[in-house]
Order: structure tokens, then sequence, then C-alpha cells
């Protein structure tokens, strides 16, 4: 775990294409969302940083890409770490109704997931801009969700491909951006 987390600490200090931050006021705190982006055609490879300054632990967080601020519809990239231990990122998928478990059609690679004491998680990931249901173009505004859960009641998944069930539901926070991705 200490040498995945000096990796993405080491990917956080290089220079990105386009980085937005949001400030999320929840009940439990505070998250600042931090998405980094490098547009190297025809993949684009992602950075996102959340620090809570919340007292329990995030079980899991996640992104997701849609054409609307909906879920269904989105392709999300999830970060977790198991209840034995492993380390999981995983693209999911929203065809008709939560939680996400349609057949994703994102493809991503180079994944990484960290979570780290004080309140910072990583979530790393490449991606095909052509992949998914909602694929990246140059300039286009594309709507990028973001949400997390804290531990009790929610729970992380057994393993890194069990299905997801409500006892995942983001408790923590849920927000939404418009996004331009381009290099």
């Amino acid at each position: 775990m200490r040498t995945l987390l000096l990796v993405l600490l080491a990917v956080g200090a290089a220079a990105y294409d386009g980085e937005k931050v949001l400030t999320i006021a929840a009940a439990q705190g505070t998250a600042t969302v931090d998405l980094r982006w490098n547009w190297e055609p025809p993949v684009m490879h992602t950075l996102v940083t959340v620090n809570s300054t919340s007292n329990t632990d995030l079980m899991w967080f996640a992104m997701a890409y849609n054409n609307v601020t909906d879920m269904v519809g989105a392709d999300y990239v999830m970060g977790y770490v198991t209840p034995s231990g492993d380390v999981c990122v995983r693209p999911l998928a929203c065809e008709q109704s939560p939680p996400p478990n349609s057949a994703p059609k994102l493809d991503i690679s180079t994944t990484q997931f960290s979570r780290a004491n004080g309140g910072t998680y990583q979530l790393s990931f490449t991606r095909p801009l052509a992949s998914g249901y909602n694929p990246l173009v140059a300039g286009q505004p594309m709507s990028v969700l973001f949400a997390a859960a804290m531990a009790n009641p929610a729970v992380a998944p057994l393993n890194c491909t069990a299905e997801l069930t409500f006892d995942q539901a983001h408790n923590f926070f849920k927000a939404n951006t418009t996004v331009s991705f381009s290099g």
C-alpha cells in the first residue's frame, strides 16, 4: 500500500492539461474533489483526489461521465478496498436504474486507488476517448458526477466483481459538474 501511495503522489505532482476542483459540504464534513486529466488521444489519463474532513473513513468513491446529470446512462469508475484488503478499481454502468450493475462499456487501464491517513483518497485510471456510453470529444461539455460513501452503514463491496447493492449507497456526498475535456 505504501508503494501504491507513493506512485499516486508522484503522479499527482505531474503537470496536467486540465483541472476542476469542487468543494462539497455534507452533513458529516466537507470534501474537496480535485479532478485532473491529461488529454493524449486516443486516451485520457485521469487523477481524482478527494480530501475529506470527516472523522469516518470513506468506504468508496467514484466518478462518472454522462451527457446528462443523472446516474442512468452513466459510465462509472469506482475505487475501494474490500474487507479482505484487496484494492479495486472497476468500471460500472447504469442503464436503467441504480445501483449501477449493467455491463460496463467503458474500458479502463493503468488503474490505482489509495486511502491515506488524514482523509485523502486518490483514484487514477486511463480511458480510451471513444469508450463507454459517453465517449469524450475535445471541448464538448460532459457532465461529471462524483459520489462517496462513509462506513456505517455503508459497506465496501466484498470483492472486485461483486454486484453492487444499496448497502453501497452514497451517504457522504454526491455532486456533479460540467467539464470540457481537452489538451
